[in-house]
């Protein structure tokens, strides 16, 4: 029997040539955001598509990639002034994985029509839709671009652990600050890797600035831009460290319906997206910069113990006092391709398309070390796809009397998460049951077997087509630091369509510590879009 390449080589060498261009024209445009005020925002970014629409233009959305203004900054909080005993480092600030990690939530309105509603963590959802279907070459060429560069430990230095599976337990996590082992560019290659999408030195004698010559002139090529306060004494409300880059996401990571929608014409739109840094913090604070040690000692700022900092990371447009740079581009804007067919093409394309698209709910629940635990998940969720878990290290004391949620890692500029899962938090003996029917014969347990079942089959197609399949995970990596439950929830009959069906999660916790599980169930919902007009309508899931 042929393999699917032997198919796809086939096809590709006895295709005939097409007869004419299919479009003879393709322009990019791009539109800002409706929700700034001279670069500062009020927690929320809108995009108002009516500009697109008038253009009356075929719009493939799949495309378009939004930009966004990012400042990262330390500054002195205190009421007087402070006497560095140490400097920042240029990439004393990094973003963590994913630029989508500025975005807390998305919400998008097509025609009238809610086609995605608000629910938090999509930056948690973008993380795990980007390790199951990018291919590596995407990851090679728009992962740093995007900040999506995978968390993971590396030394091959004599004297130190070989892997993260053998560091010291004292040397990653501790009652002071929870998860702290990766965050420094010396041992986590990851961070490393987005510092150089942040990190600009601008000072006389480095190879960019003494080419471009000024700050003006890096400002205007959009590269970043870093202010570092000399060793001295820093004025109250100045600031140590400020840095200024652009973030670049594609659409179709926030939301799944650009990603499945056809190429149509365009109707007014309207996509929010919220900014919660009071949910998750989207950079870590860098303790250990490969830029200055060779050894892993901590480098970067040093200041009295009193000190008190005020470090943001945000959405922001504006140039911070006393810090002598400014930001490449104030607002936000939606980069997006228009394209005019010829009448061929124009003609062949279906009037109406009809696709299928995931919208997501989100919640949580705890579980002590050691505990057994039966989870109802949903009592009343119709048309379910895929369900998906983030376990999550909550309480740094370890054992069975210690209670969950007495830290939350995702508010920490120590810690990789949200980006990534907590390290080997193990469950075992796990059971899916969808409307009291159990997803497998037999309990699972959260190792190698779960990783073929489920975890490496969640690309596109399952997995399973040799061309397409896709998803940037080995074993040792989703072992070690993304340890995402995936279970595919969503077989069905015909004649199941729309019923409501409760879903439960049972299972034991592995590890010696309290974990909070958080969980996103993903739904089936069916779009028919008027590719003339742009008008969407949604309608009744039909196998």
């Amino acid at each position: 029997m042929s393999t699917a390449s032997d198919i796809s080589a086939f096809e590709h060498s006895v295709e005939p040539a097409p007869a004419e261009t299919l479009f003879h024209d393709k322009k990019w445009t791009y539109i800002q955001d409706s929700t700034s005020n001279t670069g500062q925002y009020a927690g929320q970014i809108q995009f108002n598509l009516s500009t697109i629409s008038s253009q009356a233009a075929f719009v493939n959305w799949e495309e378009a990639v939004i930009q966004l203004p990012i400042k990262l900054q330390i500054l002195n909080a205190g009421e007087s002034s402070v006497t560095l005993t140490a400097a920042c480092t240029i990439d004393q600030l990094v973003p963590k994985t994913g630029a989508w990690q500025f975005i807390g939530s998305v919400q998008v309105v097509v025609d009238g029509v809610t086609v995605q509603t608000n629910q938090v963590h999509e930056n948690v959802n973008a993380t795990f839709k980007a390790l199951t279907e990018w291919d590596y070459s995407s990851y090679v060429k728009r992962g740093p671009t995007s900040s999506f560069v995978l968390d993971e430990y590396r030394l091959p230095i004599p004297g130190v652990a070989q892997n993260l599976d053998n560091m010291a337990t004292s040397n990653y996590i501790n009652g002071t600050v929870g998860e702290w082992g990766l965050f420094n560019t010396f041992s986590n290659v990851s961070a490393y890797e987005r510092s150089l999408f942040t990190a600009l030195d601008q000072s006389s004698g480095k190879l960019a600035y003494d080419i471009m010559g000024s700050n003006a002139s890096i400002q205007v090529v959009s590269k970043p831009q870093v202010y570092v306060a000399p060793s001295g004494a820093v004025a109250a409300g100045a600031p140590f460290y400020v840095a200024h880059c652009l973030a670049c996401i594609k659409l179709s990571d926030l939301s799944d319906y650009f990603k499945k929608c056809t190429v149509a014409a365009t109707n007014i739109a309207s996509i929010n997206s919220n900014m919660s840094s009071g949910i998750t913090c989207p950079i870590l604070w860098n303790g250990s910069s490969a830029n200055t040690t060779s050894t892993g000692e901590s480098t970067g700022l040093a200041i009295p113990g009193s000190t008190n900092l005020l470090v943001t990371a945000d959405v922001n447009g504006t140039a911070t006092s006393g810090s002598g740079i400014a930001p490449s581009q104030t607002f936000s804007r939606l980069l997006v391709p228009t394209y005019s067919p010829n009448p061929s093409a124009d003609n062949a394309l279906i009037p109406k398309k009809t696709f299928r698209y995931f919208e997501r709910v989100i919640n949580k629940f705890t579980v002590q070390a050691g505990q057994s635990f039966s989870w109802t998940v949903t009592n009343n969720i119709a048309n379910s796809k895929k369900l998906i878990m983030q376990p999550v290290i909550t309480n740094v004391t370890p054992g069975s009397s210690s209670l969950p949620d007495v830290i939350n890692p995702f508010r920490s500029c120590f810690s990789t998460i949200p980006a990534t899962t907590s390290p080997y938090a193990a469950l075992k003996n796990i059971q899916v049951t969808v409307g009291n029917v159990p997803i497998w014969n037999n309990p699972a347990n959260f190792g190698y077997d779960l990783f073929v079942q489920e975890m490496s089959k969640s690309g596109v197609d399952g997995g399973l087509d040799d061309v397409t399949k896709a998803g940037l995970l080995s074993q040792r990596l989703w072992e070690s630091l993304y340890r995402f439950i995936a279970v595919d929830i969503g077989r069905r009959l015909p004649s199941e369509d729309g019923a409501s069906k409760s879903i439960t999660f049972s299972g034991t916790n592995s590890t010696n510590y309290a974990l909070t599980i958080y969980f996103h169930i993903l739904r089936e919902v069916v779009a028919t879009v008027d590719t003339a007009m742009g008008t969407v309508s949604q309608g009744a899931v039909q196998n």
